[in-house]
């Protein structure tokens, strides 16, 4: 009897102890990648302090607290001809002149290490191709960095996705989509809106949210495509006849709640018959992104009350009331600065 209490136990110790955890949760590792909801940071690594910033903390950090999904936007550097190199591409807000967080080979190359070193994640990386890129800058960009590695191929057309333990363990973990048509060059950059369509990002108020299909016009299968549900507002700053748009952060408590953000996803949910893909906010640490998305999965949200990124903040601003803040006049100088060159 009291051996097979002892096994028993044994048994249940290596059960418990094998048991897998997929991007957090055991829960998600038997779902395929398609039926799940991912938080996707807008502009991803624009978290310096900056009017132009949509996030708060690195990518890094963003990983550490859950986020699974980054959205980053392809941009040329000023007076740059260069456009097949492995840094021809730089993450920029628009305009380089307003926000430039470097190189996307050296935020490629910090995904790699991340990748490499938490072996049971499954992370998608969206492009903008703002200043149009060749096929073969971004082939550069992945092979300097190392990622190409892990990134998956999807058959053109497919829309059955594997679970997220069969991407694990055949070690291709990082999907790539791009608003440009190059997967017959790379089978690896998936063209985005042949699998994926996206709802109006164009907000400017809580009320402006909607359950339509802005992007693109004209879907090939929307009853089969994912879809990123856009959810952060713009703001509108006007400096004379110009008027620039900026992230909301002094909103995102609000937009980033159930009452907003999870509010839209059920309409979508109603309205596409199937619960939104990506996520795709501001600030994420701002309000409960990450506790709706887990709600939307049916599981509860594993994270400790403190997100990394809180610390992160508060580590790297300070307690007084000029350093947490990024003031109005430096606000208006770097734009009046960033606009005077986009001029130029």
């Amino acid at each position: 009897m009291y051996i097979s209490s002892l096994a028993l136990f044994a048994f249940s110790f290596v059960a418990v102890k094998a048991q897998q955890v997929c991007n957090g949760y055991s829960d998600y590792c038997n779902k395929p990648y398609n039926s799940l909801t991912h938080v996707l940071t807008h502009n991803a690594y624009g978290y310096v302090a900056n009017p132009a910033s949509n996030q708060q903390c690195p990518v890094t950090t963003q990983l550490a607290d859950g986020v699974r999904g980054l959205k980053l936007s392809a941009v040329r550097l000023n007076n740059s001809t260069s456009n097949a190199t492995a840094d021809s591409i730089h993450l920029c807000h628009t305009s380089c002149n307003i926000l430039n967080a470097g190189p996307a080979v050296d935020t490629l190359t910090t995904l790699t290490e991340w990748v490499k070193n938490n072996p049971n994640e499954v992370l998608t990386i969206m492009w903008n191709n703002l200043d149009s890129f060749s096929a073969q800058a971004f082939q550069a960009a992945y092979n300097a960095s190392g990622i190409l590695d892990y990134s998956y191929q999807q058959t053109s057309g497919n829309y059955s996705w594997p679970t997220l333990a069969e991407m694990i363990a055949s070690g291709k973990r990082v999907v790539n989509f791009a608003d440009s048509s190059y997967q017959s060059q790379l089978p690896w950059l998936l063209n985005e809106f042949d699998y994926v369509f996206e709802t109006p990002y164009e907000n400017h108020n809580e009320s402006s949210f909607s359950c339509t299909i802005d992007r693109p016009s004209n879907p090939s299968n929307p009853t089969e495509m994912m879809y990123v549900m856009n959810h952060f507002l713009y703001g509108t700053l006007q400096l004379g006849s110009l008027s620039i748009e900026i992230p909301q952060k002094g909103s995102a408590n609000v937009t980033n709640s159930d009452s907003s953000l999870l509010t839209q996803a059920k309409t979508c949910a109603q309205t596409f018959g199937r619960q939104p893909n990506f996520l795709e906010v501001d600030f994420y640490n701002l309000g409960d992104t990450l506790k709706i998305a887990a709600e939307l999965n049916n599981v509860t949200f594993s994270n400790p009350s403190r997100l990394q990124c809180d610390v992160y903040v508060s580590e790297h601003t300070g307690t007084s009331e000029a350093a947490k803040h990024f003031s109005r006049a430096s606000l208006l100088l770097t734009l009046i600065a960033a606009t005077f060159f986009i001029f130029l």
